[in-house]
C-alpha cells in the first residue's frame, strides 16, 4: 500500500465511523472521571477526596482508585485532590467540553510535611518538582497561546530564557545555547529529530537536527509533556541546552470519541476509544495532511514553493489487572518543499530564481513501554524505540550559473530506557536506570531524594560513555556528571532553590566532509531561584544560572558557523579556497549567564497570564595557539545567540455565556508581544562568495594593518512581533465546536533574518522573517 493510500484510507476510516457514532451520540450531559495513584509505586488510591473548587460537589476514590462526575456542565474547572499521608494535589485550568469526556490520571506523592499543596498541570511524574527549570506544555495550551501553529516545540518558546531564532521553524535557543543543544524525548525514551521540513528558517537550505517547520506529533496526540531549559535530573543525558519530553495521550477506555480539524495548515482527523470489552485498553489514532500540500495538488502556485507534509500516529494502551501497563506507540511522516525557477530570463530576481530546487525528509518512530510494580513500593518502567531519518536535498540550475548540490542524511536510532523507581520511606525516593542508544551511547545514572520537612535535596550521578569511538582516536569519550538540587521552603508559600550538576553531548558536526571532533562537549551548571505563591492561581519567580562549556570543537583560527555549538547551521561543501583541517580541534570555550523573571497566573476567572524577562549573555573564546597568533588574542566574543535579553508577555480572557442548558457559549481574545535582542551576525565575503558561488563568511578583517576576527560582529534591530488569537465555542448536546482566527505578526512587522551573497544580484541582501500570517482553523469533536 502506498504512503498516499495509506493516508486517505485512514480519514476515510474516521470519517465514515465519527459520522456514523455521531447519529447515535446525543447525549446532553457531560463526564469528568479519573484515577488517583501513588506516584511512585503506581498503585490505586481507595479513599482520596476529590472536591470541584468553587462548588459544592465532590466524591471519594473507590477501591480502585478511581472517581466519576456525571452531568457536569461544561467550562472551567479547579480540581483539589487530597489523601491521608499524601501531598495535596491542585489541578488548575481544568476544561470541561461536550464533545468530550475528560479523563485524568493523577499521581500524588507521600508527604513528609504538611507544610504546603503541590499545585501541578499533571505534567511527568518523574520530573522534579526541586527544580525551577521544568515547564509543562498541555494538549489545551498548545491550542490556547497564539502564534504557534498548534506545534508544542514553539509553544515552548513562551517560557523564559527561551528564543525562537527563526519565524519559519521552531529552533530553539535555551539559555544561550544552539539549538543543536537540545534533546528530544518521546514517552521517556531519545529519538531523532521529529519535525516536518527541517530545512525550513536556515541560510544554507540545508536541514537542521533538532527543528523544523511544524513538529511531526499533533495536537491532538500530546499528553501532558514537560519542556526542560537546564538543570536536569540525572534521568537526563547528551544534553545542554532544553530537553522535550514529550508524552502522549491515552484514549478513552470506555466509549467512541472523534476529533477533527480543518485549518490553513492542514486537515486533522482522529479516533480514540475502548479495545475490547472489558479490561481498559484503548487506542488513540490521529492522521493529517497539510492544506498547502492539497492546494499544491490543485496547481495552486505559492511563489514557486510547493509545501506539503503528512503524518500518521497512533498510541495504544493495555493495562495490566494488577497495576502497570504496556503499551505501543508509532508515528510517521514525511514533507517535501520543491521550489521551481522560472524560465524566463527577464523575470529574474534573484539567484535562487534560476533554480530547481527539491527537498524530500521522512521520519519514522516506533516504540513502547512497559510498567510493573515492584513489591508495595516500586515500580519499574522500561522505554524503547526505533526512529530513522532521512533527507534529501538537490538543487540544480537550469543555466551554467553555479554548482549543483546534493545533500542526503541518513540516520537510525536504537534507544532504551530503563529504570527502577522506589519509595522505601515517606522521606527516600530513589531512581536506578539506564539510557542506551544502540552501539552510540550508554547511560547509566542513579539518584536519591531525602525530604527533611522545609529542606528537599535531590542528588544524582550521570555517567556518560561514547561506544562509537573510531573517529575519537584522542579526548574524552566519558563523562562522569554529578548532579544536585536543593529547595529550602521559607514557608507554606516561598521556596529557595539551587542547583549544581556537569553535563556533556556528542557534539553535532555541521559539516559532513569533516571527521568527528575529538571529544564531548562538557558543561558545567549552576542557578539559584527564588519562587512564591502569590494567590491560588499565581507565582512569580526568580532565577540565575550560569553555564561554562569546555572542549568544543572548533577551528584552529576561527569559530564562524563550523561550530555547532554556536549555529544550527550545516554548511554545504567544504570551500576549496579555504586550508580547513581534515579534523577540528577541541579548543574552544563557552559560557552563558543570565537572570529570569517569570510571573505565571494560570487561568482564573476567565483571565490567564504568562510574563517573562530574560537578561543574559552567551559568550565563547578561542584558546588554540593558531587563533591567538593570528589575532593576538583569545578574549570573551558574542556568539552568535547573544541577543542579550528577551521578553515575552502572553495573556488571554474567556467570556461565557449560557443561554439555556446544554448550550454553552465561550469566546476569547488572545495575545503574545515578543520583544528581544537579534541574533547576532558574520559579515559575508563578497570575493570568496563570488568566487565560489555560495555565502561565505568573513574570516578575518584588516584593519590599521591589525587582523580582527569579525564573527558574530552584525547585530540587527531589536526583533519585535504581535501575535493574536480570536475563537468561539459553542457546545451542543454530544459535540463541542471551536471557530479561531491565528494571526502571527500581526504587525507585520519586517524583522531581520540573515545576510546572504546573492549570486545573481552579486551583493549582500537581508533575508527577512515572516510578514502577517493568518490561520483561520475549524475543530469539532463529539
Amino acid at each position: 500500500m502506498s504512503t498516499n493510500l495509506l493516508f486517505r484510507s485512514l480519514f476515510v476510516f474516521i470519517l465514515v465511523l465519527g459520522s456514523i457514532t455521531y447519529s447515535f451520540a446525543q447525549k446532553p450531559e457531560q463526564t469528568l472521571r479519573g484515577q488517583v495513584i501513588d506516584a511512585i509505586a503506581q498503585k490505586a488510591l481507595p479513599g482520596a477526596t476529590v472536591l470541584l473548587e468553587g462548588s459544592t460537589l465532590g466524591t471519594t476514590t473507590d477501591d480502585n482508585g478511581k472517581f466519576r462526575f456525571e452531568n457536569l456542565p461544561v467550562g472551567r474547572y479547579r480540581l483539589r485532590v487530597s489523601f491521608v499521608g499524601y501531598d495535596t494535589l491542585v489541578v488548575p485550568e481544568l476544561l470541561l467540553e461536550s464533545g468530550r469526556e475528560t479523563v485524568l490520571n493523577l499521581p500524588l506523592n507521600i508527604a513528609y510535611t504538611t507544610l504546603s499543596e503541590l499545585s501541578i498541570t499533571a505534567a511527568p511524574l518523574e520530573l522534579s518538582s526541586l527544580n525551577l527549570s521544568v515547564r509543562s506544555i498541555s494538549n489545551e495550551t498548545t491550542l490556547r497561546f497564539p502564534g504557534v501553529f498548534f506545534d508544542p516545540a514553539r509553544t515552548a518558546s513562551a517560557f523564559p530564557g527561551v528564543v525562537n531564532t527563526n519565524d519559519q521553524a521552531n529552533f530553539l535557543s535555551v539559555r544561550g545555547n544552539t539549538p543543536n543543544a537540545n534533546l528530544w524525548r518521546l514517552e521517556g525514551v531519545d529519538i531523532l529529530n521529529p519535525n516536518h521540513t527541517p530545512n525550513a528558517g536556515s541560510q544554507s537550505d540545508l536541514p537542521t537536527f533538532t527543528g523544523g517547520g511544524v513538529n511531526m506529533l499533533s495536537t491532538q496526540m500530546l499528553g501532558n509533556s514537560a519542556f526542560l531549559t537546564g538543570d536536569y535530573a540525572a534521568g537526563y543525558g547528551n544534553a545542554l541546552g532544553g530537553v522535550f519530553d514529550m508524552r502522549l495521550r491515552t484514549g478513552n477506555n470506555e466509549q467512541q470519541e472523534y476529533t477533527l480539524q480543518a485549518s490553513v495548515l492542514g486537515f486533522d482527523a482522529a479516533a480514540e476509544g475502548p479495545i475490547g470489552k472489558a479490561g481498559g485498553a484503548s487506542y488513540l489514532i490521529n492522521g493529517r495532511y497539510s492544506t498547502l500540500g492539497l492546494l499544491s495538488d490543485l496547481g495552486l502556485d505559492f511563489g514557486g514553493e510547493a509545501i506539503s507534509f503528512k503524518d500518521v500516529a497512533v498510541n495504544l494502551v493495555f493495562p495490566f489487572a494488577k497495576g502497570g501497563k504496556f503499551t505501543l506507540f508509532g508515528m510517521a511522516g514525511n514533507s517535501s518543499n520543491v521550489f521551481t525557477g522560472d524560465r524566463d530570463s527577464t523575470t529574474w530576481e534573484f539567484d535562487k530564481d534560476r533554480q530547481d530546487i527539491d527537498f524530500e525528509s521522512s521520519t519514522q518512530v516506533i516504540g513502547g513501554t512497559f510498567k510493573l510494580p515492584v513489591g508495595q513500593k516500586g515500580m519499574w518502567h522500561t522505554s524503547f524505540a526505533y526512529s530513522s531519518y532521512n533527507s534529501e536535498r538537490l538543487s540544480v540550475y537550469f543555466v551554467e550559473a553555479g554548482p549543483n548540490l546534493r545533500d542526503q542524511i541518513r540516520q537510525f536510532r536504537r534507544s532504551v530506557h530503563s529504570y527502577w523507581h522506589l519509595k522505601p520511606n515517606p522521606r527516600q525516593t530513589i531512581k536506578v536506570g539506564v539510557l542506551y542508544n544502540g552501539g552510540e551511547i550508554i547511560q547509566p545514572y542513579t539518584s536519591t531524594k531525602l525530604d527533611f520537612g522545609n529542606l528537599e535535596w535531590e542528588l544524582g550521578i550521570h555517567y556518560l560513555k561514547l561506544l562509537n569511538t573510531v573517529a575519537l582516536e584522542k579526548g574524552s569519550i566519558s563523562s562522569l556528571e554529578p548532579r544536585l538540587n536543593l529547595a529550602y521552603r521559607l514557608d507554606a508559600t516561598k521556596k529557595l532553590t539551587l542547583s549544581f550538576g556537569e553535563f556533556s553531548q556528542r557534539p553535532i558536526l555541521p559539516v559532513s566532509d569533516v571527521a568527528q571532533p575529538l571529544s564531548l562537549v562538557k558543561s558545567q551548571q549552576s542557578s539559584i531561584g527564588f519562587q512564591v505563591q502569590t494567590g491560588p492561581s499565581t507565582s512569580v519567580e526568580i532565577q540565575a544560572y550560569y553555564q561554562k562549556q569546555t572542549k568544543v570543537a572548533i577551528l584552529p583560527y576561527s569559530f564562524q558557523m563550523l561550530s555547532s555549538n554556536f549555529s544550527n547551521e550545516r554548511v554545504p561543501v567544504l570551500l576549496s579556497d579555504f586550508s580547513i583541517p581534515e579534523v577540528l580541534n577541541a579548543d574552544g570555550e563557552a559560557r552563558n549567564y543570565g537572570v529570569e523573571l517569570n510571573l505565571r497566573r494560570y487561568l482564573e476567572k476567565g483571565f490567564y497570564l504568562l510574563a517573562n524577562s530574560s537578561i543574559y549573555r552567551s559568550e565563547y573564546r578561542n584558546n588554540s595557539s593558531a587563533y591567538a597568533q593570528t589575532f593576538g588574542n583569545n578574549d570573551w566574543r558574542s556568539s552568535h545567540f547573544d541577543g542579550r535579553f528577551v521578553f515575552n508577555a502572553t495573556a488571554g480572557k474567556e467570556w461565557r455565556k449560557e443561554r439555556k442548558a446544554g448550550k454553552v457559549k465561550l469566546w476569547g481574545i488572545n495575545g503574545r508581544a515578543v520583544v528581544m535582542g537579534n541574533l547576532r551576525q558574520t559579515p559575508v565575503d563578497v570575493t570568496l562568495s563570488k568566487l565560489e558561488e555560495i555565502t561565505v563568511p568573513s574570516f578575518t578583517i584588516i584593519t590599521n594593518n591589525e587582523r580582527i576576527d569579525p564573527a558574530f560582529t552584525l547585530k540587527s534591530a531589536t526583533y519585535f512581533r504581535l501575535d493574536t488569537r480570536l475563537y468561539f465555542k459553542w457546545n451542543r448536546a454530544g459535540r463541542n465546536n471551536t471557530f479561531a482566527l491565528d494571526i502571527q505578526n500581526a504587525s507585520n512587522q519586517q524583522n531581520a533574518g540573515f545576510f546572504y551573497y546573492d549570486h545573481l544580484q552579486e551583493k549582500v541582501l537581508e533575508k527577512k522573517q515572516l510578514g502577517i500570517i493568518p490561520i483561520l482553523s475549524y475543530r469539532v469533536e463529539f
